[in-house]
């Protein structure tokens, strides 16, 4: 197969070649057109395009497309040829002097009438049927844009109903009838279409025997249905019965669709011309309608996607803010209760104290219950803060960030932009994802420095959010290195919003946390 669309590539090449060929031999008896040097070039050219092409997959499938442009090429420099044949016939003699600038010009619009005449052709004749019938596109062309159309929502029956005014128009029938199936995996075809209105209905339904026999079927006509499908047939007399036509639509073995023509009894007999167009027509329309059912299931499984990515989001969301709210719940029974016993008990021991006086010999005693007692409120507050910082939630996310790298042994700087107000979820994403990033520096790079940075991109809408947490230590291969729960966990919090997290590392290269939260109407201003 390779071998023969190289060989239909080389042809090509060749026939291009000798039209262009033959428009210089025509040329030169009237001194005009390039010289024979640019002629040697533009003959070479084609057939070197032609050999590097069919070293190219795309080119090879194109091969009989390329030889049908190539035969339009010569058909063009045969008109040519014969353009120039009567610019000598009307000469007379062989043009001398400013004669030959003449028949450059006159070369150079041959060559623009010939071109523009195929196009210009095609409009016409579609602007003469608009007028006419007005119906601007053939089954060919119907076809063609059938995809895109219904791509644009244009109902099926809507589309297939211009399709069979067009065949009606085109080959001059009295009616079509058009069956295919709602529901491919049904294995039924349906008549959905009726060119007039007013024409025999026919069978509103056809089964599954029926579609075995379509399947074995190509264009046939009466004496084929009268002896394997006779629901086709009218019920009339025998002499009345007029001219039909069937055309299986079948891609794959499978009957996706089925055109039928009729002409009357006393008009022009079905050409041969006539049944390879509506082969073709039905071939075509079976691709179609394939394409129209994957399509179809395609936009059924993205559906399904989006409602399982958006349900798995939610689900996300309402994680995250399950644990956010009972981290604030924690903290304030904290605050209001441990905490406030605790501060108590400090003050009833200096008041103990106090009372008993210097000389007293359980002051040693009451100053170490003392210290016990403040030590554990502090331990007590920083487990507050750890669990859900109220600075956090007073003076926002820059400050706690701030006081976070405070708390850790670590060498930490932060920076951050204008932030605005953001609301709780983002800050809350983001400030647990870098005291997520800074106990992992802490853990495994503890003599690093971590460098923390925040802004927004306000250059999208909507604007996105991003933070990175990047130290100096010693990294590691990440395609080897285990997610961990506080890095899933830290991709949970960026995911419920709808945000990313990357991990950036390499063996003496340190390690990079960066994520984006994208904001939506989350920053108010």
């Amino acid at each position: 197969m390779t071998g023969s669309a190289r060989r239909t590539l080389v042809l090509a090449g060749l026939v291009t070649a000798a039209a262009i060929g033959s428009v210089a031999l025509a040329a030169a008896p009237l001194r005009a057109g390039p010289s024979w040097g640019v002629v040697a070039i533009l003959c070479v050219l084609p057939l070197l395009l032609a050999v590097v092409a069919g070293y190219s997959v795309r080119a090879r499938r194109a091969s009989t497309a390329v030889l049908v442009w190539a035969a339009n090429v010569a058909g063009l420099a045969a008109a040519v040829d014969l353009g120039l044949l009567v610019t000598l016939l009307l000469f007379g003699r062989f043009p001398v002097g400013a004669q030959v600038d003449l028949v450059n010009a006159a070369l150079v619009g041959i060559l623009l009438v010939g071109t523009a005449a195929g196009p210009l052709g095609r409009r016409a004749a579609r602007t003469a049927r608009a007028l006419v019938a007005g119906v601007r596109r053939s089954p060919d062309e119907l076809l063609a844009a059938f995809g895109d159309r219904s791509a644009e929502g244009t109902p099926a029956a809507e589309l297939m109903r211009q399709l069979a005014e067009a065949l009606r128009r085109d080959l001059q029938v009295s009616a079509v009838r058009l069956w295919w199936a709602e529901d491919e995996a049904a294995g039924e075809l349906d008549r959905q279409v009726v060119v007039p209105a007013n024409a025999r209905p026919g069978p509103s339904h056809l089964d599954g025997a029926d579609l075995d026999v379509l399947a074995r079927a190509g264009v046939a006509g009466n004496g084929w249905l009268r002896a394997w499908l006779p629901a086709l047939m009218p019920t009339s007399a025998l002499a009345l019965v007029p001219q039909l036509r069937i055309a299986p639509a079948v891609h794959a073995g499978r009957v996706l669709g089925l055109v039928q023509v009729e002409r009357p009894v006393d008009a022009g007999a079905f050409s041969a011309a006539e049944d390879r167009a509506l082969g073709e027509v039905a071939r075509r329309l079976g691709i179609v309608l394939r394409n129209r059912a994957l399509d179809a299931a395609l936009q059924s499984t993205l559906a399904d996607l989006r409602r399982s990515n958006a349900a798995l989001q939610a689900s996300r969301t309402r994680l995250v803010t399950t644990a956010d709210a009972e981290r604030r719940r924690i903290e304030r029974d904290l605050h209001d209760g441990a905490q406030q016993h605790l501060v108590a008990l400090a003050v009833g021991l200096k008041l103990l104290r106090d009372s008993a006086g210097p000389a007293a010999a359980d002051t040693e005693l009451i100053d170490e219950l003392d210290a016990g007692v403040r030590e554990a409120i502090g331990a007590l507050r920083d487990l507050a803060h750890g669990i859900y910082p109220p600075l956090l939630r007073d003076a926002g996310l820059a400050e706690a960030l701030r006081a976070a790298g405070k708390r850790t042994a670590l060498d930490v700087t932060v920076a951050t932009g204008d932030l605005g107000e953001l609301s709780e979820p983002v800050q809350a994403a983001v400030y647990f994802c870098c005291v997520e990033a800074l106990q992992n520096a802490a853990k495994h790079a503890p003599d690093s420095t971590v460098a923390i940075d925040v802004e927004i991109d306000r250059s999208r809408t909507p604007g996105m959010l991003r933070f990175s947490v990047a130290d100096d230590g010693p990294g590691f291969e990440t395609a080897a290195g285990s997610t961990g729960h506080g890095l899933q966990n830290m991709a949970d919090r960026v995911g419920a919003l709808g945000g990313d997290l990357e991990i950036r590392s390499a063996p003496g290269r340190g390690t990079a946390v960066v994520g984006t939260v994208p904001l939506d109407a989350q920053v108010r201003r």
